[in-house]
């Protein structure tokens, strides 16, 4: 079964669903059942303290205790109808009635987008309980949700991104009454820095003053900080507030956190310069649902973006292919048609020698084959067996020709996991660790499991290239200039890959003289 395609799209959908339902039972229903659809699981559960309130996926008998146990304790595995315990998430609602959504599936662990899609739609639903419980008045409601759903038809019809942030921050201040609005976003460029993205009521001295500024000030730079909703009153005194408004007077201010794939990456503030003015509970869920909003148009705007660029990253990609697969192909029809033409006038050695030749290609060839075909199994779903991890670890050792691996620590674990794709990965890193050390230095091997996470890690002396950053060892093609063997730079790439389908990561470190490579994945104790 291959993973669901998720969009922005769908999630403005989701959003629109569940602040559609007429209470908060009904909300926390839709909201279970339209996540458990958004990544194919087969049970979705809403706990709330020890009771689970709102449930999809069990026909029978609902076991509580072990949802509450994932959604409380930090535990990985929930029953799955007809397939047991299987790998599961819980996504924080709400700490302060200790509220959490849990998502179960039996066919492949989620990956890292899934769970950054169903943290968004965790905040959807807390923040559409949240308004269902505090907007008394059917007016104030339905004005919020006709606010939002026009912004919902301009992020699903790909409105530009700059047009969105200026319908959410105008329809801040109209539907909140506040004099000040604001949207800051950090910075490409440096994660220490904000960026004024969009504002309303700011007189355009002041705005020269914040159009730039630290990540940490300001009651902004407090929400992305906390990750939260931060009110600041009294803001004038307020010594964390941005000092251009304080001394302009400002009173009050409120901001929530923006998101993107579920990451932090800006707040949206509101703000009043009337003396003793406080935010309500009404307006704190609109404001919430608004930088949601923002939220989601910055993720749509930039997957938009991404997509195009991975376009080119393909046309780039086929490009490299043709010469990696025509370089050798090339040498070895010379070769052969060489042989053909003339084999009969050569001496033996140079016909032994042109042979060898074609056949060194040939393996190169056979190489860059097998990594293509590795890559193309990164696309596809993964199928969880059980396995002895010193076996694992052994064999995978043992296909590798190298004699100066050693394994420091290998645990006599059982687990649940996709044996074929670890090997593949614990292979990749070893073959790329024995090219990129010294002739006769020890390349080690340590292996874990942790709170049901499996870590290998690689190690071999040597240093990380300075003119790349970490990240960018794992795009295709990529080969450190000291590299002793005949690869093509797929390796990383595939084992990136790779673990990212099994759910997990894998990171790159280097210090005092060592390189490290280690592969995270999910997995559940047999």
């Amino acid at each position: 079964m291959r993973r669901p395609q998720l969009s922005a799209h769908d999630f403005a959908e989701y959003l629109a669903a569940v602040s559609a339902a007429p209470d908060v039972g009904q909300a926390l229903s839709e909201g279970a059942r339209r996540a458990a659809e958004a990544v194919g699981a087969e049970v979705a559960a809403v706990v709330t303290g020890d009771e689970v309130v709102a449930c999809v996926g069990y026909a029978d008998t609902i076991p509580v205790q072990e949802l509450v146990a994932v959604a409380t304790t930090g535990r990985r595995l929930a029953p799955v109808p007809g397939a047991g315990g299987c790998p599961a998430i819980s996504v924080p609602l709400d700490d302060a009635s200790r509220s959490a959504l849990v998502i179960a599936r039996s066919w492949a662990p989620l990956a890292l987008e899934e769970v950054a899609l169903l943290h968004g739609m965790g905040r959807a639903l807390m923040v559409t309980t949240r308004m269902l419980r505090s907007m008394a008045s059917l007016q104030e409601r339905n004005e919020l949700l006709d606010r939002l759903s026009r912004i919902q038809r301009s992020i699903s019809h790909r409105a530009p991104l700059q047009e969105v942030l200026d319908a959410i921050t105008r329809g801040a201040s109209e539907l909140l009454g506040v004099e000040v609005v604001g949207v800051r976003l950090v910075s490409p460029d440096d994660p220490a820095t904000l960026l004024l993205a969009s504002s309303q009521g700011i007189r355009p001295d002041l705005i020269e003053k914040i159009r730039r500024g630290p990540i940490g000030e300001g009651a902004g730079g407090r929400a992305i900080a906390e990750d939260r909703l931060v009110i600041i009153d009294g803001y004038a005194e307020d010594s964390q507030g941005l000092q251009a408004f304080r001394e302009d007077g400002l009173q009050t201010a409120m901001a929530a956190p923006v998101h993107e794939h579920g990451q932090v990456v800006g707040s949206m503030t509101v703000a009043s310069y009337e003396p003793g003015r406080r935010y309500s509970e009404m307006e704190q869920s609109a404001l919430l649902a608004l930088s949601d909003h923002a939220s989601l148009a910055l993720t749509d705007a930039r997957t938009v973006q991404a997509m195009r660029d991975a376009q080119q990253t393909k046309d780039l990609f086929l490009a490299m292919i043709s010469h990696e697969l025509k370089t050798p192909l090339t040498v070895i029809m010379a070769s052969v048609r060489t042989l053909e033409k003339r084999g009969e006038h050569l001496d033996e050695d140079r016909r032994r020698e042109m042979l060898q030749i074609a056949y060194r290609r040939g393996r190169e060839l056979e190489r860059l084959i097998d990594g293509l075909l590795q890559g193309a199994r990164a696309e596809l779903s993964t199928k969880a067996e059980q396995v002895f991890l010193p076996d694992l670890i052994r064999e995978t050792v043992a296909a590798v020709d190298g004699d100066r691996i050693r394994v420091e620590t290998n645990p006599p674990a059982r687990l649940w996991t996709d044996a074929d794709a670890v090997q593949v990965v614990l292979a990749n890193l070893l073959d790329n660790a024995l090219a990129h050390s010294p002739t006769g230095s020890p390349v080690t091997v340590e292996a874990g499991v942790d709170d049901d996470i499996l870590t290998l890690t690689v190690t071999n002396e040597g240093f990380l290239p300075d003119d790349l950053a970490p990240a960018e060892l794992f795009r295709p093609f990529q080969r450190g200039s000291r590299a002793r063997s005949s690869g093509v730079g797929l390796g990383l790439s595939v084992g990136a890959r790779l673990a990212e389908s099994l759910g997990g990561t894998l990171e790159a470190t280097g210090s005092e003289g060592r390189v490290a490579f280690s592969l995270r994945v999910p997995c559940a104790a047999a």
